[in-house]
């Protein structure tokens, strides 16, 4: 297994960030690279489809893609303490949009002030380590 990881880690330089789901895919089993490569297949519908930052997020955080869970992880992020100017924007547009899920939104954002510090990491770094352990290891829920 130690072999295998190694193998992914020299096919995929961790500085390579423009890497498509189709690459993601190979990744370990249960590794974020291969959710994340399986996430971005499913809501895009192709394997050419490169991954963000963002998407790690939506991945780590929701699990799914919708709107509201998209706000949502402005909101888990901003209780992490990521207050750029696209989350703020972010999170003020969906409370004028989804004002009925605000609760939920606050709930979000006390999960995220609950969570280590995670959101200013070497995200792509980490592609090659199990979800479930990047997520114990943070406390994201």
């Amino acid at each position: 297994m130690k072999e295998k990881i190694e193998a992914v880690r020299i096919q995929f330089d961790r500085k390579n960030k423009n890497l498509t789901a189709g690459q993601l895919i190979k990744y370990p089993e249960g590794s974020l690279g291969q959710q994340l490569g399986r996430y971005l297949i499913c809501i895009n519908e192709g394997q050419n489809v490169t991954a963000q930052r963002e998407d790690i997020f939506q991945l780590l955080i929701a699990g799914s893609y919708s709107i509201k869970e998209d706000i949502a992880v402005q909101y888990y992020l901003f209780g992490n303490g990521k207050n750029s100017f696209r989350n703020l924007l972010a999170m003020a547009v969906g409370l004028v949009v989804c004002p009925q899920h605000i609760v939920y939104f606050y709930s979000r954002y006390k999960d995220g002030k609950q969570a280590l510090r995670f959101y200013d990491l070497d995200h792509f770094g980490m592609l090659h380590l199990p979800i479930t352990r990047i997520k114990e290891t943070f406390l994201i829920r």
